[in-house]
């Protein structure tokens, strides 16, 4: 499955990196559903930018 702004490569790190552009972060999305958001300015872009990957990921037809 291809999704834009995202990478994995096993053998480099266990989790999907995923990046969008507004607000500027980044997720580490790992196999056991665990989320981690970074790079945000403030804990209210944080948590626009973690609606937004889970949007993503919802879009892909995985539970969230």
């Amino acid at each position: 499955m291809q999704v834009r702004n995202a990478e994995y490569n096993p053998k480099r790190f266990a989790a999907v990196i995923m990046r969008i552009r507004r607000p500027r972060t980044t997720a580490l999305i790992f196999a056991s559903g665990k989320m981690v958001c970074t790079g945000a300015k403030s804990e209210e872009d944080s948590l626009e930018a973690a609606r937004r990957y889970a949007r993503v990921i919802q879009k892909l037809a995985f539970p969230v």
